[in-house]
């Protein structure tokens, strides 16, 4: 019986057995564990016994053993072969379980191949509806309430999601089940808008933004604040006059009061931009260059192609952002009609030139420096900052690339050859206190900016609104869409007069200080297509583009009386003409010009134009040789490109000076010349110098590349 138990613990796994009441018994799990290896007769036999069993081992007792207590034979040979069969009963359970196991590990590694083998392969096409790839049939309608069984709210089955509901009616007509569903229209996917955010709009947004944050951004120089909305009130406090004296204690309190404080408010602009698109036609799409980016088999809606698309499209929005945060102009929009980039908001340049219409700047009157000048117009502007401002150690000077590698330049050319003279230092030589900050994209402006370091800011509404792009579906269109509020101001303007005349000549009621000019008078500012009443409030030189229709100047806005205004002709698409009337009757003649010609205006005390000079393509242009893919350009910076017997790539230009701003006009169509954006030449893109086209490029000290500036 000793060797039975031993055999039945080892089989159950168990230690010993349990006790009750000073016998020993077996759980109902070990029976049924016992009965199932054996039988259920030898289980309830083996618990009789087993209840037989005395609960603790007692000391041997010796006695006489009697001869019929003795088994005999055939009961030992009984017992001996039940024995043997629990035996092999369990060896042969203990084999399979070896065997399980073996074949487990074999099915697991083979498993593991096959993951290998499939991670490698390219993603296979979408099977036919309805099946898992094997001809089984696959149960897409497990529920009544949401498509495919997925529980999240876009796959909901209901009144809001029409397109789901035609879906399972689709479905369920296959099986042989006939369901009423809703027609199409195009308004019942009004709520796509907002199922799409669930799993599509912030996503994209977190990951846009990841994909810019490495982008060259105004906000390394101007914090940027968020949470504004517009006309929010930044306070300005100005302190007038002294306010300490010596002591006076004897006499009245209120006799010798002196000082005063004066709160003026800075009324902050936040101008709303937009971003709208419509995507049409993706399926032609599908078949042209996407290739891989096509996931979504013969669906019209390319929703991976789009999430590539709104990836690149959030990168130009960001770099519009960046150039119209320093040059933008605000034009407010018409109704259905498309705005520009650079119409959306103020940037720096514009924020400047407003604050001195309004009477809080007066500027330093230096004039427009040269490459030979600049260093002088540093020193005596800075020279000119109030004491106090200009010795706390937080003026900065604010200047364009091109300006401070003038400036560098013409350092070196005075101090160059001195022993202590430091190159390319961050700070004005002759006020070390005061650094100097290089903003990007200020292009060629000759403007000098002199602040406080924080006082200039940039501002929004809502972080990354701007990438939070709302789509909505009609048909087979998809509309994408994003608004946001931005702006750039200052804190600390200055006290504002109604008349330049009334601004102290210390220039002690303001915190920005900057020279007298913004664009050189050799840039030029493109008039607006069909615009009959050009403006110089900007600028005084203006250049005509192509317009859609014959257009007549009628009068020229904000021109001052005796200030010279040039027009020059940049286009031979409908290029303006005068006529000899209204505000221009005293004109020798009408001018009816061609591509390249100027005309030089003056505004007289009677409000009229008179024409000072007029200027021929042949004295102000140099024209550029035909199939000349190097054109030399010393001898001028205006250039007319020829009709070409060859199709001509520019490649180079010959003897260009580093900084110097190039013009190229194109002219004619035929085989006419391009710029790409490669080799000498880093362009936004390629260039095709047609009629009506044109190009300025500068040439870089630092790679040797020409830049482009603008176009047109």
């Amino acid at each position: 019986m000793k060797r039975l138990m031993s055999l039945v613990l080892t089989l159950l796994g168990v230690a010993q057995f349990s006790e009750v009441e000073g016998k020993k018994v077996l759980t109902e799990e070990q029976r049924t564990q016992l009965a199932d290896a054996m039988s259920e007769e030898f289980a309830a036999d083996f618990a009789l016994k087993l209840a037989g069993e005395p609960a603790v081992a007692a000391a041997p007792v010796v006695a006489p053993v009697a001869t019929t207590d003795i088994p005999d034979a055939s009961a030992i040979a009984d017992l001996q072969t039940t024995i043997d069969g629990l035996q092999a009963k369990l060896l042969s359970q203990v084999n399979a379980t070896a065997q399980v196991k073996t074949s487990l590990a074999k099915k697991i590694s083979s498993l593991e191949s096959q993951i290998e083998i499939l991670s490698a392969m390219e993603e296979a096409d979408p099977n036919p509806a309805g099946t898992n790839g094997s001809n089984v049939s696959v149960d897409i309608t497990a529920s009544e309430t949401h498509l495919f069984a997925q529980q999240v709210p876009y796959m909901a089955i209901d009144t809001k999601h029409n397109y789901n509901k035609r879906a399972y009616a689709a479905m369920m007509s296959r099986l042989g089940m006939d369901i009423p569903s809703p027609k199409a229209s195009s308004m019942d996917y009004a709520s796509l808008g907002t199922d799409l955010g669930d799993f599509f709009r912030i996503r994209k947004q977190d990951s846009i933004q990841s994909f810019l944050i490495g982008l060259p951004s105004l906000e390394n120089i101007f914090p940027l604040e968020s949470d504004y909305q517009d006309q929010a009130v930044l306070v300005n406090m100005f302190l007038n006059g002294d306010f300490s004296q010596s002591d006076n204690t004897n006499s009245t309190f209120s006799s010798v009061v002196k000082g005063g404080y004066k709160f003026e408010p800075e009324i902050l602009n936040m101008y709303p931009v937009m971003f709208a698109h419509q995507f049409t036609d993706l399926k032609a799409i599908e078949k042209s260059w996407i290739g891989y980016l096509n996931k979504e088999g013969s669906s019209t809606m390319k929703m991976s192609f789009i999430e590539y698309i709104l990836v690149e499209t959030g990168k130009k929005l960001a770099n519009e952002r960046e150039l119209r945060r320093v040059n933008g102009i605000r034009v407010d929009p018409s109704l259905n009609v498309p705005g520009t980039a650079m119409g959306a908001a103020n940037g720096l340049r514009q924020f400047i030139r407003n604050q001195i219409g309004l009477f809080k700047i007066r500027p330093f009157e230096l004039g427009e420096w040269t490459e030979t000048t600049i260093a002088d117009h540093v020193r005596i502007g800075t020279s000119k900052v109030p004491t106090p401002v200009r010795d706390t150690g937080n003026l900065k000077l604010y200047m364009s690339v091109d300006a401070f590698a003038a400036y560098v330049k013409n350092l070196e050319s005075l101090y160059g050859t001195n022993m202590d003279y430091k190159p390319n230092t961050g700070y004005i030589k002759e006020y070390p206190n005061v650094p100097i900050v290089i903003i990007p994209n200020f292009g060629d402006s000759k403007r000098l900016i002199w602040t406080l370091s924080g006082n200039i800011s940039l501002f929004e509404d809502k972080p990354g609104e701007m990438f939070q792009f709302s789509l909505e579906q009609q048909d087979w269109t998809l509309k994408v869409w994003s608004n946001w509020k931005e702006s750039i101001w200052a804190y600390l303007v200055g006290k504002k007069f109604s008349s330049l005349e009334e601004i102290p000549l210390d220039y002690s009621t303001q915190m920005i200080f900057c020279n007298d000019v913004d664009y050189a008078a050799s840039y030029f500012i493109q008039i607006a297509d069909g615009d009959t009443t050009p403006s110089v409030a900007l600028h005084n030189c203006l250049i005509s583009g192509p317009n859609t229709a014959p257009t007549v100047i009628t009068n020229i806005d904000n021109a001052i009386v005796g200030v010279p205004v040039t027009i020059r002709i940049g286009s031979s698409v409908n290029p303006p003409t005068i006529a000899k009337s209204g505000a221009f009757s005293s004109l020798t003649a009408a001018w009816e010009p061609s591509l390249g010609e100027s005309i030089v205006l003056v505004k007289n005390s009677s409000n009229k134009f008179i024409d000072m000079e007029r200027i021929p393509i042949t004295t102000s242009f140099v024209a550029v040789d035909e199939d000349d893919a190097t054109p030399d350009v010393a001898g001028g910076t205006d250039f007319v490109t020829n009709v070409n017997t060859v199709a001509t790539a520019i490649t180079d230009l010959d003897n260009a000076i580093y900084n110097r701003i190039y013009t190229f006009y194109g002219a004619g169509d035929i085989h006419a010349s391009t710029i790409a954006s490669a080799g000498n030449f880093s362009l936004s893109a390629s260039m095709t110098l047609s009629a009506g086209h044109w190009i300025k490029l500068q040439k870089n000290k630092v790679d040797g590349k020409f830049y482009e500036i603008t176009r047109g």
